[in-house]
C-alpha cells in the first residue's frame, strides 16, 4: 500500500514520525530473550557499520567475512568472476551438503591439496566483487564519507576504488573493528534452534572457515557451529547476478556460451574486440560502455524504455553515453528475424543485429539471502526495478514465524526496511529497495545497536504490520527531482531514535547517560549533491581518459571511430 508519506511537507512528515515514535514507547516488542550476543554476516561498508554500533552499545559481536580484508564490494581482484548460471529464473538456491550433514558441536578440519576443482570451491565460496579494475566512485566523496570518519584532507570527490576501500580499512582499524571479524570464512546456514541447555530459541550459524598454503599446495578446511541470540544480514546487494529471460535465449547460450557475460564478470575494456552489444542502461552499464569506447569497434546497447526519463540522475549519466554507440530498444529474442538461432539478436522495433562477439548483461542483481535456506519465501517476480510491498505478494498470516518474505532484491516482512516484523531478532542492513548512501545504513545500523541494546524500543508486532502497510518511503524529489529522498529517508531512523533517547532520561532521571543526538544529513547536502553531479560530467570524463591513456602506454590496442 502506498500512503502519502511523500506528499506531505517535510515538517508534518516528521510529526507522523514522532507519533510512531511515540506509539512504540506506549505499546512496544517485547523480546522474548534478552539479545547479547550477536553474528553480523559480511564486512562490508554495511557490516562495519553495524558492528561499530552494536560494540558502542555493550553487546558482544563477531563479524564472519568469506574475504580476506574487508571493504566488500570495494575489494578488486584481477580475477574475474566465473560465468553465472543464466538466466537467473532458473537458478535454485543452494546450500553445501557438507555443511548439512555437520552436527552440533562438531568441529571438522581437512586438508586438501590445492588442485583445479578445490580453487573452483574456493570461488564458489569467496566469489570476486563487482569491483572492475578502472572504477571511480560515483558518489562525491564529501557526500559519501560519514560525518565522524571524513576522507582524508585533500581527497579528490572521485577517486579510484583503492582509495574508497582504504576508507573502509581506516574505518575499521579506527574503530577496532578487525578484532571482531573471523576473515576468510563463509556463511553456509542460518536456522533457528531451540537451545538444548536453555530452552532458549538461537540462531544457529554452520561456519567454512578456509587457510589457503599457495607455498605448499594445500588448503585447509574447517567447518563448525556457532549460536547466537541475533543476526545482523549484511553481506551486500551486488552478489547475485541477475540475467533475464529472453526468447531463444537458452539455445543461444547454448551455441554460444563464451560470448554471455553479466557486467560482475567485467574487469577491463581491452579485452572486448570487435563487436559488443550492451543490455542496460543503468550507471554501470553507461561506466562499462564509456570505457569500451575506443576498444571496440562497434558498441550497441539496448535499453528498456525511453533513453530520457523522469529521473534527472539518470539522464545526466546517460548524457555520456558515447556518439558512436548505437542505442536499441529492449530485445524481443536471441535470434534472426527468421527466428533461427544464428547468433543474431532480434530487438521489438523489429531491427536485428548479427555478428556480435560480445553480449554483456548490465542488468543488476538479485538478492537470494541463501544461507537462510529453509527460512526463506521466495517471492516469483520478474521486475527487479522499483518496490515491492508484502501486501502485494503474500497474507502475513500465511508467513511462518522467523521467515523472510523474499522480494527480487530484498525482505518484504520488514519493519523500516530493517527488522523482521515477526522476529526482529534478524536485521537487514544494506537491503532496500532503492539505493542508499552509507550514512542511510549507518542510520539503518544505529537503529539495530539501539533496538538490541535497551536503547530504543520497536512498536509491537500489530504496530509495526499497522505502519508497515500504511508507510512508504520510497524516493520523494524536490522540485528540481534531485537527491533522492535520502533526508527524508534517514529523518525516519532520525526522529525516532532521538525521541526515544529524549525518554530514557526522562524514565530513568539525570543519572542516565545521555545518548549522542543523531544528525540527518548536512543543510547544503542537497545543493552539494546537485553541483559536484554536474561537475562529475568533466571529472568522470578526464578520469577515464588517464585510465585509456595508461592502457596505450602499456600495449593495449584502441580503435578510433
Amino acid at each position: 500500500m502506498v500512503s502519502e508519506n511523500n506528499c506531505l511537507s517535510f515538517d508534518n512528515f516528521v510529526k507522523t514520525l514522532v507519533e510512531e515514535a511515540e506509539q512504540a514507547l506506549k505499546d512496544p516488542y517485547v523480546f522474548k530473550n534478552q539479545i547479547e550476543n550477536i553474528a553480523v554476516i559480511g564486512a562490508g561498508p554495511c557490516g562495519l557499520v553495524s558492528a561499530k554500533h552494536l560494540a558502542d552499545a555493550g553487546l558482544k559481536v563477531k563479524v564472519f567475512e568469506r574475504n580476506s580484508t574487508v571493504g566488500g564490494v570495494w575489494v578488486y581482484s584481477d580475477r574475474a568472476r566465473p560465468k553465472p548460471k543464466m538466466p537467473s529464473n532458473r537458478v535454485t538456491r543452494e546450500i553445501d551438503p557438507e555443511a548439512l550433514g555437520l552436527k552440533a558441536g562438531e568441529r571438522q578440519k581437512r586438508t586438501y591439496e590445492l588442485t583445479p576443482e578445490m580453487n573452483n570451491f574456493l570461488l564458489k565460496k569467496c566469489p570476486p566483487s563487482a569491483c572492475y579494475r578502472d572504477l571511480h566512485n560515483n558518489i562525491a566523496t564529501k557526500l559519501f564519507a560519514l560525518d565522524y570518519h571524513p576522507f582524508p584532507e585533500g581527497t579528490p570527490l572521485w577517486c579510484p576504488h583503492e582509495t574508497t576501500l582504504n576508507y573502509f580499512e581506516s574505518y575499521a582499524d579506527k574503530f577496532g573493528l578487525k578484532e571482531l571479524i573471523e576473515f576468510n570464512t563463509n556463511v553456509d546456514l542460518v536456522t533457528k534452534k531451540k537451545d538444548t541447555e536453555t530452552g532458549c530459541d538461537k540462531w544457529e550459524v554452520t561456519l567454512c572457515k578456509y587457510i589457503v598454503d599457495s607455498e605448499n599446495g594445500k588448503i585447509e578446511i574447517i567447518r563448525w557451529k556457532e549460536s547466537f541470540d541475533a543476526i545482523v544480514a549484511a553481506s551486500g546487494v551486488y552478489q547475485d547476478p541477475y540475467i533475464p529471460d529472453f526468447k531463444d535465449f537458452n539455445a543461444y547460450n547454448k551455441l554460444f556460451p563464451s560470448r554471455v557475460s553479466h557486467s560482475v564478470q567485467y574487469r577491463q575494456p581491452e579485452v572486448y574486440k570487435n563487436k559488443v552489444n550492451h543490455l542496460g542502461g543503468s550507471i554501470s552499464a553507461v561506466d562499462i560502455v564509456r570505457a569500451l569506447d575506443g576498444f571496440a569497434n562497434s558498441i550497441s546497447m539496448s535499453i528498456r524504455g525511453p533513453l530520457v526519463t523522469a529521473i534527472p540522475i539518470i539522464n545526466l549519466v546517460r548524457s555520456k553515453i558515447p556518439a558512436c554507440v548505437n542505442i536499441k530498444p529492449s530485445i524481443a529474442a536471441f535470434a534472426n528475424l527468421n527466428d533461427e538461432v544464428d547468433g543474431s539478436i532480434q530487438f521489438v522495433d523489429g531491427t536485428s543485429l548479427s555478428d556480435i562477439d560480445y553480449v554483456i548483461f548490465c542488468t543488476g542483481y538479485i538478492n537470494r539471502l541463501s544461507y537462510f535456506a529453509n527460512h526463506i519465501m521466495e517471492v516469483q517476480s520478474t521486475e527487479t526495478t522499483g518496490q515491492l510491498f508484502l501486501s502485494d505478494t503474500v497474507s502475513s498470516k500465511e508467513v511462518p514465524e522467523s521467515h523472510i518474505v523474499m522480494g527480487p532484491k530484498c525482505p518484504l516482512n520488514t519493519y523500516r526496511d530493517v527488522f523482521l516484523i515477526d522476529d526482529p531478532t534478524v536485521a537487514f542492513v544494506g537491503m532496500t529497495a532503492f539505493f542508499s548512501t552509507i550514512w542511510h545504513y549507518d542510520a539503518q545500523a544505529l537503529a539495530v545497536a539501539r533496538v538490541w541494546g535497551g536503547q530504543a524500543l520497536l512498536p509491537s508486532y500489530s504496530l509495526m504490520q499497522k505502519f508497515t502497510a500504511e508507510a512508504d518511503f520510497t524516493p520523494a524529489t524536490d522540485s528540481n527531482g534531485w537527491n533522492d529522498g535520502d533526508r527524508r529517508r534517514r529523518e525516519t531512523f532520525v526522529t525516532w531514535l532521538n525521541h526515544h533517547a529524549v525518554n530514557q532520561i526522562k524514565s530513568k532521571g539525570t543519572k542516565c547517560q545521555p545518548l549522542p543526538i543523531v544528525n540527518n544529513y548536512p543543510e547544503n547536502y542537497e545543493l552539494l549533491g546537485k553541483e559536484t553531479a554536474q561537475l562529475w560530467l568533466t571529472v568522470s570524463e578526464e578520469n577515464l581518459q588517464k585510465s585509456k591513456d595508461k592502457i596505450r602506454q602499456e600495449g593495449g590496442e584502441t580503435f578510433k571511430h
